[in-house]
Parts: structure tokens; C-alpha cells; sequence
């Protein structure tokens, strides 16, 4: 059946039941200092720290890392090429738990995160485990960015029901990455199109409310126009650049509609869909800039 282990992911998961339970794959590129929380977090783990590692995969193109104490389970590879991606496939190819645990340098794992991910994976074989990811503000932060992100960011269980989810939380066996391959390099958002092919591979995706992950709000409205800065202008949608633009000036009035629907405060929501259409402006200034040849994708 499409999908299920086969007999040989079987026995090599089998094969290992002595060795590691997983590797938790962390890239980071200069943000050591969210690093150390997340850091701190995994150490904290309910799970025994001699059934996991933790892998670092530094995309800092000198392999410099300022952080003077790493737990015993802890390590890291180095990866100059750039792009979160490259950096979690490098630390993957040194990877030696039965499980691979994806999360960012930026997010605080809960205390139960590994072992209620363990217990999803054992009530479903052969799938791919995703949780909540729940948005804090940081001390300090714009309260703007605090309320887009809030009612924004990182809608697990509406990716879920597309099939995929973000690799801020993902939870999968080796047997079953290493079948459908490594994440795409060369663009950003390499996670989605990783689960779009586990999904058309038919692996299944399993949503567990207790495998959760803390992610920081973005700090200001900067660091959201940066991200639809990066993600525009390494984008793999094929479309002339004109039709790109006109369907991002469009007012996202369905947006606004559905947030005051849901609940959201007419304010907040009107807050969230000014900042959404600023954001896609952003979008459609710098998909026309790189697509004419003005200038490079930004890494960061």
C-alpha cells in the first residue's frame, strides 16, 4: 500500500533500536544568541539526553561559532553554501537517530516535544508527525508584528489537511526522508515542496496537538518585509512578472473578512490585512527587481 513502511524501512528501523532515537536537526546562520534558548530547551527534554543528539548545521560561511558550551549530545556541521536548506541536508548526511526532528534556531521546543513526537510516531508508522507552533512575543517587539504574526504565522493544521507542514516542527523517520529524498537547495520554502512530494508519495502527515514548538514573533515590521523580500525573489512560481505584481496589488479584503469571522478584533484584524498587503507589495517590487536582472535573491 502507498504510504506504508515497506519491509526493508522496517528492518532498518529495527536494525537500530540500540542506536540513537533521533537527531534533531537545527540550522542556524549568525542568530546564536535564540540559538542557546533553543539550545537550552532541548537540554531540558523529558526525554533522556543519551537517546538524542543534537545537530547544529552552522551556515555561517567562516563555520564561526561563538556559543563556549555545548551540551555532550550536541554538535556541529559546518555548511558554507547558502540556505537553511543545504545546512539541514549537510547535517542530515551525519545523522544517526531513527528519527529526524526538524526545528529552527529561533524556536523553543516544549519539554514533551520529543518524547510525545516518539508516541506519534509509534501510533503511525511510516508517517510524518507536525504539532503547533505557538507565537510569543519577544520582550521589547513590536506589538504590530506581534498581532500580523499571531493571526499569520504558521497555520499547522491547514497545512496539514494540504499534506505538509514547516520544518519549525517536523518530525520524521530516517527511513522515510532518506525514500523521498533531500530538501531542494536552490529555493526558499524547500520544506513545503518536501512534503508536497512525500504527499504525492503517499506518506502520510499526522497532526498531535502535544508536539509542540514555541517561535518568536518577528521583532518589527522590518524583519517581516525582509522574509517576503527573501522568499520573492527566490521563488519558483513561473509567472510573466507583470501578472505577479497585479494580482499582489489587489486588496486582500477576503483576508480581513475572514479574520473578523473568526473571531479577531475589527482593529487587529485591519492592522493584519494593512501589514499583509504592505508585505505583498514588497513581494511584487522585488520578484520584478530579480526577475529583470536588477539585482540577486537575498540569502537573509
Amino acid at each position: 500500500m502507498i504510504g506504508e513502511p515497506s519491509e526493508a524501512d522496517l528492518a532498518k528501523d529495527n536494525s537500530a533500536q540500540g542506536a540513537l532515537l533521533f537527531s534533531v536537526i537545527v540550522p542556524v546562520y549568525r542568530d546564536w544568541e535564540r540559538l542557546a534558548v533553543c539550545l537550552d530547551a532541548l537540554e531540558d527534554q523529558t526525554l533522556s539526553a543519551d537517546r538524542f543528539e543534537v545537530i547544529i548545521a552552522n551556515n555561517d560561511p567562516e563555520g564561526h561559532c561563538p556559543l563556549e558550551r555545548l551540551p555532550k549530545n550536541v554538535r556541529s556541521v559546518h555548511q558554507p553554501k547558502p540556505g537553511s536548506y543545504a545546512a539541514r541536508n549537510a547535517a542530515v548526511a551525519t545523522a544517526s537517530g531513527r528519527h529526524l526532528a526538524f526545528t529552527d534556531s529561533d524556536c523553543v521546543p516544549e519539554r514533551d516535544w520529543l518524547e510525545n513526537g516518539l508516541a506519534a510516531l509509534e501510533a503511525n508508522p511510516g508517517a510524518r508527525v507536525t504539532g503547533a507552533i505557538t507565537v510569543f512575543r519577544q520582550p521589547g517587539s513590536s506589538r504590530y508584528a506581534f498581532v500580523y504574526d499571531l493571526h499569520t504565522a504558521f497555520p499547522q493544521r491547514s497545512y496539514v489537511a494540504s499534506g505538509v507542514c514547516v520544518t519549525a516542527n517536523l518530525i520524521v523517520p530516517r527511513s522515510v526522508f532518506d525514500r523521498i529524498g533531500p530538501f531542494d537547495e536552490r529555493l526558499s520554502g524547500g520544506d513545503i515542496l518536501w512534503n508536497r512530494r512525500a504527499h504525492e508519495a503517499g506518506t502520510p502527515i499526522v497532526y498531535d496537538d502535544s508536539v509542540r514548538v514555541g517561535h518568536p514573533a518577528r521583532r518589527n515590521l522590518g524583519e517581516i518585509f525582509k522574509k517576503r523580500r527573501r522568499t520573492a525573489g527566490s521563488s519558483p512560481i513561473d509567472l510573466p512578472v507583470y501578472r505577479f505584481v497585479l494580482e499582489r496589488m489587489k486588496p486582500p479584503a477576503r483576508r480581513f473578512v475572514r479574520l473578523v469571522r473568526k473571531g479577531v478584533p475589527l482593529r487587529d484584524a485591519a492592522m493584519v490585512v494593512a501589514i499583509h498587503w504592505l508585505g505583498r507589495l514588497v513581494e511584487a517590487k522585488e520578484f520584478a527587481l530579480v526577475r529583470w536582472g536588477f539585482k540577486n535573491p537575498s540569502r537573509s
